[in-house]
């Protein structure tokens, strides 16, 4: 079910106090827009992700990890470590990627179809020949596909030889470690296609770059070379070291194609030059009595021109609502005072309230951001 306006306008300021040292700090649970115009696409159908790479496996799996690096003989028998690529980990990483982008543009604003009656519309619409009919039939404004475009997978064993030496019976010795090293790589490409205008409005990638994972096995223990095996190794899965990126992207995604909440933190002013009569405000701010620590810094600031109590009144001002009392504040703390800080408050705040204005439009908005492409029954992207 669609967030209503009223919700909106609740949640995004939602105030939780943070006390950090000698400072008070104040977050904002505010409403940004998707980077993308999703302006007027009320039913998005996500598919289920396709790998398109074609990943052969490479010649190690279902066998032990290579050994690179001209390690000795003697540790060979030490370092038989079955391959970490598991089986079906195309699969794997394509499900869990499939899961990840659901719920991250699935943030209640929208009616969002889930995989699995997207992918049964994408069937209907290969057999019938018509795709955009299906959809369209459907109630579908928008669907997402996305596709795995790049995956990479490496792993071997290697040795290095500690810069800090170490003292046995045998004398003294640099340790030789021993390391498992996976490196890998994933990226996720994506495009949102308009189905009625039969065009794709955007696309994009997201990508984890070179990764790497440094597993130790084992270490030299004497000046000898005697090899001393780690009781616990445990080397993650391939599929395990994917998944695990992949879970990052979900804020990606969220950004990109659905409006949704962030925190802004906000750090009042310590009472400087210090007044007495101020003290119950910061005792109010600490207890989050809101309204009564408002009352105080406005009547100190509307007495004495207090900088502080100014500019910590801009923000329960807006935080609480009167967001035009902010504003007149932090321009009359600006030029009267020369104050900065409140005239930085002032374009942040305002910034704010112009997100939260272009969010609120991408959710009630009834014009697609689409222009008119082809009318034939194949749809743009597929």
């Amino acid at each position: 079910m669609r967030k209503t306006l009223s919700t909106i306008l609740l949640l995004a300021v939602t105030l939780i106090l943070i006390l950090t040292g000698c400072s008070t700090t104040i977050a904002i649970r505010t409403l940004v827009p998707a980077e993308v115009d999703v302006s007027g696409y009320k039913t998005i159908a996500v598919r289920s992700t396709i790998d398109n790479t074609r990943w052969i496996l490479p010649v190690f799996w279902n066998s032990y990890i290579p050994i690179r690096g001209g390690i000795s003989e003697k540790y060979l028998s030490f370092l038989n470590f079955r391959s970490c690529l598991d089986f079906g980990v195309s699969s794997h990483i394509s499900n869990t990627a499939t899961k990840t982008v659901y719920k991250a543009v699935n943030t209640g604003f929208f009616k969002v179809l889930d995989p699995e009656l997207t992918d049964s519309y994408v069937t209907i619409g290969d057999r019938n020949g018509n795709m955009k009919k299906t959809f369209l039939d459907a109630g579908v404004d928008a669907v997402l596909t996305t596709e795995i475009s790049n995956l990479y997978y490496d792993e071997y064993i290697i040795q290095e030889r500690s810069e800090f030496s170490s003292t046995a019976a045998d004398g003294k010795y640099y340790p030789i470690y021993f390391y498992a090293v996976q490196k890998y790589e994933i990226t996720i490409s994506y495009r949102l296609t308009d189905v009625e205008n039969n065009v794709i409005i955007a696309s994009g990638n997201f990508s984890s770059g070179m990764r790497e994972n440094k597993t130790t096995l084992g270490k030299t223990k004497n000046a000898a070379g005697d090899y001393e095996a780690y009781s616990y190794v445990r080397i993650p899965t391939a599929s395990s070291l994917f998944e695990e990126q992949i879970s990052t992207f979900a804020s990606n995604f969220r950004n990109a194609l659905s409006p949704h909440y962030v925190t802004e933190y906000f750090d009042f002013m310590p009472n400087k030059p210090k007044v007495k009569r101020l003290e119950p405000a910061y005792e109010a701010l600490e207890d989050e009595k809101w309204g009564a620590a408002l009352q105080i810094f406005a009547d100190e600031y509307a007495r004495s021109k207090h900088g502080a109590a100014g500019y910590n009144a801009c923000i329960l001002y807006f935080t609480t609502g009167e967001r035009q009392k902010a504003y007149d504040l932090a321009q009359e703390l600006y030029l009267t005072q020369s104050m900065t800080d409140a005239l930085e408050l002032y374009h942040d705040l305002k910034k704010i309230e112009e997100k939260e204005n272009a969010a609120t439009k991408q959710i009630n908005s009834t014009e697609k951001s689409g222009s008119t492409g082809g009318s034939t029954g194949s749809l743009a992207g597929f």
